[in-house]
This record gives C-alpha cells, sequence and structure tokens, in this order.
C-alpha cells in the first residue's frame, strides 16, 4: 500500500507540474525565435524615460536662463560729499542682453521738493576692474502727483528718470555709482543757502529691451522652453532610433526568411523496387538486366556497312534525278 501510494503521489505531482509547466513552455518556445526583437524593444522602451527627463530638463534649464529684468535699491549717503550718491554692484547679469536702465525716484510731497526746480542725476556702470562701461546725466524735476477722486493729496511722489535705451554690459558683474542733485547745492539760486533734495527711496531698474530673437525669447520663455524640450526630444529619439531599429527590423526579417526551395528532381519520384520481407536483392538479375541493356542498345547503333549502302543508295537517286532533268531540257519543245 505504501508503495502503491508513493507511486500515485509521484504522478499526481507529475500531472500537476506538467499542467504548470506546460504554459511557460509553450510561450518559451514561441517567444524564443522573438528573443532578437524583444531585446531590443526593451532597450528601447528603458531609454524612452530617459529621453524625456533629459528633454525636460533642457527646457528648465532654457528657461530659467532667460535674462529677467533687474532692480536693485540704492541706499543714498548724505553729508559725505558735495551731492548724494550712492554705490552698488550688479550680479548675474546677462552680458549679451540689451537693457533699458531707469532710476527710479520717490520723493516726498512736499513744498521744498516742489521748489527746486530742475536738478541732475549723474549715472557710472563700469566693470569690476573700474573700465568704465557707460557715463550718462540726466535732468529731472519733481511734479506734484495728481490727486485721485475723492482722496486726500499723496504723501510720495515717484519719479521715473530714463538713463540708458539699449544698453548691453558685455560682462555678468557691473559697478553702479550713482549721483543726485546739482553740484553747486542750489547756491546760485535764492539767497545762496545750499539745498537738497528729500528722497524717500531711489533704487535702478533694468528693464528688457524686446529685440531680435532674444527679444522674442525673453518675451515668451515658456514657448521657447517647450520648444526647446520638443527639438532635444526630437534629436535624441531619432539617434536611438537610427541605434536601434535596424537591428529590430533586421531580426524580423531574417525570422521571416524563406529557405529555397530544391530544384525538382525525377530521381526522387522514381519508383523503387523493394524486395519483400525476407529477401535481398540478387546481384546476378541486376548484372543480367545490365548486359542486356547494353545489348540492346549496340543492336540500335547502325552498323558501319549500312550506313554506307544508304550512302550509295542516296547518291545514284540524285545522279538519275540530274539526268532526267537536262534530257528534258535538251529534247526539243512540242507546240
Amino acid at each position: 500500500m505504501d508503495a502503491a501510494s508513493a507511486e500515485k503521489e509521484r504522478t499526481s505531482l507529475g500531472f500537476w507540474s506538467f499542467l504548470l509547466q506546460a504554459p511557460f513552455d509553450f510561450v518559451w518556445q514561441y517567444l524564443r525565435r522573438y528573443t532578437p526583437n524583444l531585446v531590443s524593444l526593451s532597450v528601447f522602451l528603458i531609454f524612452i524615460p530617459i529621453i524625456c527627463t533629459i528633454s525636460l530638463y533642457a527646457g528648465v534649464i532654457v528657461w530659467s536662463n532667460v535674462a529677467v529684468g533687474w532692480q536693485i535699491p540704492l541706499y543714498l549717503q548724505y553729508g559725505d560729499a558735495v551731492q548724494p550718491y550712492s554705490h552698488a554692484v550688479l550680479e548675474d547679469l546677462s552680458s549679451r542682453q540689451t537693457y533699458n536702465i531707469v532710476l527710479q525716484l520717490v520723493v516726498p510731497s512736499t513744498d521744498a521738493n516742489f521748489a527746486l526746480g530742475n536738478f541732475m542725476n549723474s549715472l557710472r556702470l563700469s566693470t569690476i576692474n573700474n573700465e568704465t562701461l557707460a557715463i550718462v546725466r540726466r535732468p529731472a524735476i519733481v511734479i506734484p502727483p495728481k490727486s485721485p477722486y475723492f482722496s486726500g493729496k499723496p504723501h510720495l511722489a515717484t519719479i521715473d528718470i530714463p538713463m540708458l535705451d539699449s544698453f548691453v554690459p558685455g560682462s555678468t558683474k557691473v559697478t553702479v555709482d550713482v549721483k543726485i542733485g546739482r553740484q553747486d547745492v542750489w547756491r546760485s539760486l535764492g539767497h545762496g543757502e545750499g539745498r537738497e533734495l528729500n528722497v524717500y527711496s531711489a533704487s535702478l531698474k533694468g528693464i528688457l529691451a524686446h529685440k531680435g530673437i532674444r527679444g522674442l525669447v525673453t518675451r515668451f520663455p515658456t514657448v521657447f522652453s517647450v520648444i526647446c524640450s520638443a527639438i532635444f526630444f526630437a534629436i535624441l529619439f531619432s539617434i536611438l532610433a537610427a541605434c536601434l531599429l535596424p537591428s529590430i527590423l533586421g531580426s524580423t526579417s531574417s525570422n521571416n526568411i524563406i529557405e529555397p526551395s530544391k530544384p525538382f528532381d525525377g530521381s526522387e519520384h522514381q519508383p523503387s523496387t523493394v524486395p519483400a520481407e525476407g529477401q535481398f536483392p540478387d546481384d546476378s538479375s541486376s548484372t543480367e538486366t545490365d548486359a542486356s541493356d547494353q545489348q540492346e542498345e549496340e543492336e540500335a547503333k547502325p552498323s558501319k556497312s549500312a550506313r554506307r549502302r544508304k550512302r550509295r543508295s542516296a547518291k545514284n537517286k540524285n545522279a538519275s534525278e540530274v539526268s532526267v532533268k537536262c534530257s528534258l531540257i535538251h529534247s526539243p519543245h512540242k507546240y
């Protein structure tokens, strides 16, 4: 009973293992011939997310490196010189981008500022090595601001003074020197007392000048970053396809090659005499058949004497025909 039960268990285990293994064997046998295609396709699919990531990163780099406007505060120094002045450093500029530079002053709306009249504002831009890039002086005047409806008089007035148009720094780091006011400190006016412009805050702004291709990029940075990502993806995808698609298509075509059929040979379809069971082919019969075949071939060949007789009879026949024709030619015609 133990042996029978063990045999039954082995049989059941073999049956279940066959049921579980048969589908895998079938799938493996089916996919075995497509292994080169599947390997190339898997490599292709693995590289697609990498290409997408690199393309997105390229678009982000373009978007982050697009030039933008800037604004820095100016802290005016009073009493250290004849005119209030300020010194600052501009960093992270786009060396080839054009900027419109504007000096912005926020002054109190007081009668003292309104009574000053025109005053001068000077700007000097230089490199870190103290090489002058631009020097400019522009006049300005404080005008009482217009008060909006149903509100009181504003306490502050904003003055925007254009200093430079389409300025290209040529460097990523520039130093700024600003001076505000008249060099005579208004002593030539009135009773000769010195006066200064009261300033609440001052700043220097760089506004992007949208010119040329850079102007389009700075105006639409998101669109150009998306275009850059698409171009980068197309280039990388083309390179990947050029490297992997030939192997995929080549392996597919090699799997579809049909072996050339052999030319028809009648010998394959000639009936062959198979000896009966228990009998062996007789060598004597084969030799006899060969001898009879040779004899028939010799009999079929005409002998030399027969060929000579045929030639002589043909010559005699031709001679008789020629003589008959000559007699017909020389005989008189009867009318």
